[in-house]
């Protein structure tokens, strides 16, 4: 009977192994989707078109809400709501940022890509619906009026669909917390100058917002222009703190208007504001609109600080910028300009103009040094007569002092002969 039992244990056991191992197969090839395949230099692989197409619709995505999006948080009524997120991001910022954008983009450009695309894809209005990418891929011009005109109506339609819907989201608050969150990373792997946000290839100047009836298909917005570095990705994931203007054809329109950080403190022909790319790599305090911009200064020694807002003194001796000699010369910071000092131990040399030891306090540290190993060589005994001739030259002994001086001398043979 034994012998029947074990043989139906092991039976029941293989049969378990195999059903467990036949679910598990089927379960892994059901959840299971493709990850994108890795991004190589070459132009032409599957893995590059993936990550074209994929930068494409999210960047539509977020110049929509760049350019179209107010406040969801505080703004009650969306016709008097500012829609102004090309100034800059908002204000104030997010008390947290999206749980599930923080955890993809956290990681690397790619996984963050590779998640947004997929949210932006199911979105209600997407780029492909929009009339300015239909025209662009149709080749319409102005034989093709009537066509344009029933497509840019549809493409309205969906719009404001969208913007009661708000899919995929269960909002459009939520909508608007994944947008912001998204637009945060997007412009932080902007400014670490990602390979892949360089170019876009593709038409970024328009606003995302159908056929714009000012501008029509492109804007012809002079910072969109793919064929520069990196600037359709700033078109499009990042406010402009240089130039916070909507619609800009010529970067001397910027230069010349208040809004411009460099226009108090210079004069006209050199208020050009740079947004330096390596110098804005800080998540925190890109969240919190602290943007690093670099103007002129008229001044030589200055340079201009984006946490003041003006110019400053250069500080040669911290930065390093100073040709002092660090052996003998001590750089000391000045007003447009910096002076080296002789160290201490030092004096000007005026015919050489150069810093030379002191002869006077090298002669110093000489008798420092014999006096101190005179100290050091003598014997307690020795010690204790030079003291009392130095005391008696000053002033007399009396002669209860000598006694017990001598008293003292006494003792200290007597020990000496004991030992």
């Amino acid at each position: 009977m034994s012998e029947k039992v074990s043989r139906c244990v092991f039976f029941a056991l293989l049969l378990t192994l195999l059903i467990d191992r036949s679910s598990s197969t089927s379960h892994s090839t059901e959840k299971a989707h493709p990850s994108p395949p890795p991004v190589t230099n070459s132009s032409n692989t599957t893995a590059n078109i993936w990550l074209v197409d994929a930068l494409k619709d999210i960047a539509y995505y977020l110049r929509a809400h760049k350019f179209n999006e107010y406040d969801r948080r505080y703004e009650p009524d969306a016709k008097l709501a500012r829609r102004e997120y090309y100034r800059g991001f908002p204000r104030p910022p997010l008390r947290s940022l999206h749980w599930e954008v923080h955890k993809y983009c956290e990681q690397s450009l790619i996984e963050c890509v590779d998640y947004l695309r997929k949210r932006a894809r199911k979105a209600g209005m997407r780029r492909s619906d929009d009339t300015t990418v239909v025209i662009q891929e149709q080749q319409w011009g102005e034989n093709n009026t009537q066509q344009i005109e029933i497509v840019d109506k549809e493409c309205r339609k969906m719009q404001q669909a969208d913007d009661v819907q708000a899919n995929p989201f269960e909002g459009p608050l939520e909508r608007f917390q994944w947008r912001v969150t998204a637009s945060y990373y997007m412009c932080w792997y902007t400014m670490k100058s990602e390979p892949a946000l360089s170019h876009l290839s593709d038409k970024c100047d328009n606003f995302a917002d159908c056929l714009n009836p000012d501008f029509g298909p492109n804007n012809g917005d002079d910072r969109a222009n793919d064929a520069i570095p990196y600037s359709c990705a700033f078109y499009s994931f990042c406010p402009d703190p240089c130039c916070p203007i909507k619609h800009l054809t010529r970067p001397e329109n910027c230069w010349d208007t208040p809004e411009n950080p460099c226009f108090e403190a210079n004069p006209p022909g050199q208020r050009e504001c740079v947004v330096d790319r390596p110098q804005n790599t800080d998540f925190s305090d890109l969240i919190l609109n602290r943007w690093n911009v670099s103007c002129k200064c008229r001044e030589k020694g200055l340079e201009w600080s984006s946490f003041y807002g003006i110019c400053v003194d250069i500080d040669e001796c911290a930065t390093g910028a100073h040709t002092c000699n660090p052996e003998k010369e001590t750089c000391f910071n000045l007003p447009g300009s910096f002076k080296c000092v002789c160290k201490w131990g030092h004096i000007f040399n005026k015919k050489s103009k150069t810093c030379e030891p002191s002869k006077a306090l090298t002669h110093l540290m000489l008798r420092k040094e014999e006096e101190e190993e005179e100290e050091t060589s003598e014997t307690p005994w020795m010690k204790f007569l030079r003291l009392f001739r130095a005391k008696s030259a000053t002033r007399p002994v009396s002669v209860q002092t000598y006694l017990i001086i001598l008293s003292c001398i006494c003792n200290y043979f007597n020990k000496l002969l004991v030992h």
